[in-house]
């Protein structure tokens, strides 16, 4: 029975533990609201999205990425309210379908085409000209792969995404 109780409370402070930089970013964004009448910058901080590093078919590896959306000045944040699912959900879909893959290493992703691709889906779920741009701001590998050997596997394309 104690052994069962451990198990819980070692739950129940990993939720807390994980829940708490959720609540620490928002006390921080309250702070600036109510400071010295300063403007926020308008940005949207994304959870870390999982990433799957495809080549020729198969999973070779994840990279974990966070990013930060730019809203055009003037643009409310609210507008963006309940459509992060839609836009994570967008991502995935794309990251299987055509993955962003860096031709020399498994360890990153393809920061500029997933930037573009992160900008067209947010600016078609909120309207367009709501979001001036996209930056990446941790890409974190699950696994340190060595990078491909030059003239080994190469990730799959898809013209519909591909610049």
């Amino acid at each position: 029975m104690p052994l069962t109780l451990s198990r819980r409370l070692v739950l129940a402070g990993a939720c807390v533990l994980a829940a708490s930089p959720a609540f620490a970013g928002e006390k921080k964004e309250e702070k600036k609201k109510e400071g010295d009448g300063q403007a926020l910058d308008p940005t949207i901080k994304l959870q870390a999205i999982t990433i799957p590093i495809i080549v020729n078919g198969r999973i070779v590896n994840y990279v974990f990425v966070s990013m930060t959306l730019k809203l055009t000045s003037g643009t409310d944040i609210a507008m963006f309210e309940g459509k992060e699912p839609a836009l994570r959900d967008a991502i995935i879909r794309a990251a299987y379908k055509t993955p962003f893959v860096r031709p020399d290493t498994w360890k990153e992703v393809d920061g500029p085409k997933l930037t573009r691709f992160v900008l067209e889906q947010a600016n078609l779920l909120t309207g367009k000209g709501k979001f001036a741009s996209v930056e990446i701001t941790k890409q974190i590998p699950r696994q340190q792969l060595m990078p491909p050997k030059p003239g080994g596997a190469k990730p799959a394309s898809n013209p519909d995404l591909d610049p």
